[in-house]
C-alpha cells in the first residue's frame, strides 16, 4: 500500500511538474511535423529557426526572472525587519536630535554614544606602532565627531571629503586600518553599512571593449555604503598599453566619488612612488582624495612585538633562546627580496610552529605539558632555510649565546 501511495505521489508529481513543458513541446511537434509535409524547403527552414528563436529567447527571460526572484529571496532575508532598528542605527538616531541654541553637550557623552572606542582598542591592540596612522584616524574621527555635534545645533556645513590614499610596503597594517576606519565611519553615522570591499586591477578592468564598465559597476554596487579598497591602484592606468581600458574604470570612479561620496569612500593603496607617478598622470584622482596616510616599515623592535602579539593570540611564546634567534631571522631576513614586513613575521611564525610540532612528533613516547605545547624553542627557529650557510649559522649561535652580529635598524 505503501509503495502504491508513494508511486502515485511521484506520478503526480510528475505530471504536474513537467505538464506546461510537455504540452509545448507536443505542439512544437505538431507545427513542425505539418510544416515539414506543407510548406516548401524555404518556408520549413524559416519556420525552424523562428521557433528556435523563440525557444532560447524564452530560456533566457525564465533563466533571468528566476535570478531575480532569488536575489530578490536573499535581500528579503537579509533585510531587517520594518519598523524595527538595531541598537546602533536607534542610537545614532536618538543622538542626532536638534539641540537649543543655549545646550551644551561634550564630546566624551558624544564619543561613547557613538560607540568607536572599541575601535580604537583594536587598532592599539592589533597594530603595533604607526603612531602617525593612529594620530590621522583619531583627527578624521575627531572633525566628523565635531560635525556630527554641529549638525545637532543646526550649523550645516558641506559633508567633509573622506576619499582616502594608503602608501607604504606590504604587511604595513593598510587592510587592517581600512577595516577598522569602516567601521568608524560606520558608527558615526557616516556610511550605511560600514563593509569593506577589497579589489585589485582584474576585478575592475576588462580584456576588451564593452568588459571594464560593467565590471566596474559591478564592484561599486558591491561597495555601496561601505568601502571601496583598491590595493596597487596605481595598476588601474597603463599609459604604454594602447588596448588597456584602465581610464574608462578610472573615469568611472572619479564620476561616483564625486556624486556619491555620500554613499561609498574610496581608499587607494599602494607604494609611495608609485602611487605618486599615478597621480601625477591621474590629477583629477588626486583632487578627490582628501587624507593621505603612509605607513613606514617597521622597525626590528616593532616586528618583534608583532611577533609576540600573533604567539600570543595562539597561546604560544617563544623561549629566550628562541626569541634571540628570531631577532637574527629577521635582521637577516629584512635584507632578502620580497621581505613584507608583518607578513613575512607571521609566515616565519607559522614554519616555526610546523617545526615545532614535528619536533614534539619525533619521539610519540615522550610525556608533555601544557608548556611544551606552547614554547618554541630556538631550535625551531635556527632550522629556517635562511640559516643554512655556515656563515650565517654562525652568526645566528653569536645571537643565540646574547652577541648578536647585526644592530637593530630600520628598513
Amino acid at each position: 500500500m505503501m509503495r502504491l501511495v508513494t508511486l502515485e505521489f511521484v506520478m503526480y508529481g510528475f505530471r504536474r511538474k513537467h505538464l506546461k513543458p510537455a504540452l509545448l513541446l507536443l505542439v512544437l511537434l505538431v507545427v513542425l511535423s505539418v510544416g515539414y509535409s506543407d510548406l516548401s524547403h524555404g518556408a520549413f527552414v524559416l519556420l525552424f529557426a523562428s521557433l528556435l528563436f523563440l525557444a532560447i529567447a524564452a530560456a533566457f527571460a525564465r533563466n533571468a526572472m528566476t535570478q531575480a526572484h532569488a536575489v530578490n529571496a536573499r535581500v528579503a532575508m537579509t533585510a531587517p525587519p520594518r519598523g524595527r532598528k538595531t541598537g546602533a542605527v536607534a542610537g545614532r538616531r536618538k543622538r542626532s536630535e536638534a539641540l537649543s541654541p543655549d545646550a551644551t553637550v561634550t564630546l566624551a557623552d558624544e564619543r561613547r554614544a557613538a560607540d568607536v572606542e572599541d575601535v580604537f582598542t583594536a587598532l592599539d591592540r592589533r597594530l603595533v606602532g604607526l603612531v602617525p596612522v593612529k594620530k590621522k584616524v583619531e583627527e578624521v574621527a575627531s572633525l566628523l565627531l565635531v560635525d556630527r555635534v554641529r549638525q545637532r545645533f543646526g550649523l550645516q556645513a558641506p559633508r567633509p571629503s573622506l576619499h582616502m590614499c594608503f602608501t607604504g610596503d606590504p604587511g604595513t597594517g593598510k587592510t587592517t586600518v581600512a577595516l577598522q576606519m569602516a567601521a568608524l565611519l560606520h558608527r558615526l553615522g557616516y556610511l550605511e553599512k560600514g563593509h569593506l570591499v577589497h579589489v585589485m586591477r582584474d576585478d575592475l578592468i576588462g580584456e576588451y571593449i564593452g568588459h571594464t564598465a560593467p565590471k566596474t559597476k559591478r564592484v561599486l554596487e558591491k561597495a555601496m555604503g561601505g568601502v571601496l579598497f583598491i590595493d596597487e591602484a596605481y595598476y588601474l592606468y597603463r599609459p604604454g598599453d594602447s588596448k588597456d581600458y584602465g581610464q574608462e574604470c578610472i573615469d568611472i570612479l572619479l564620476q561616483v566619488m564625486e556624486n556619491d561620496r555620500d554613499k561609498l569612500v574610496v581608499i587607494l593603496a599602494g607604494y609611495r612612488d608609485r602611487m605618486d607617478q599615478f597621480f601625477a598622470s591621474n590629477p583629477g584622482m588626486s583632487s578627490r582624495i582628501a587624507h593621505h596616510l603612509d605607513f613606514v616599515s617597521y622597525t626590528l623592535d616593532e616586528l618583534l612585538a608583532i611577533g609576540r602579539v600573533m604567539l600570543d593570540g595562539s597561546s604560544y611564546y617563544l623561549s629566550d633562546e628562541a626569541e634571540r634567534a628570531f631577532r637574527e631571522y629577521l635582521t637577516l631576513r629584512m635584507e632578502q627580496p620580497r621581505f613584507a614586513n608583518a607578513r613575512s613575521v607571521r609566515n616565519e611564525l607559522e614554519r616555526a610552529r610546523l617545526r615545532h610540532a614535528h619536533r614534539l612528533a619525533a619521539d610519540l613516547e615522550v610525556s608533555r605539558s601544557k608548556d611544551d605545547l606552547m614554547r618554541i624553542e630556538a631550535a625551531d627557529i635556527l632550522a629556517s632555510p635562511l640559516f643554512a650557510s655556515s656563515a650565517l649559522a654562525a652568526a645566528a649561535e653569536l645571537a643565540v649565546a646574547g652577541k648578536p652580529a647585526v644592530a637593530d635598524r630600520r628598513t
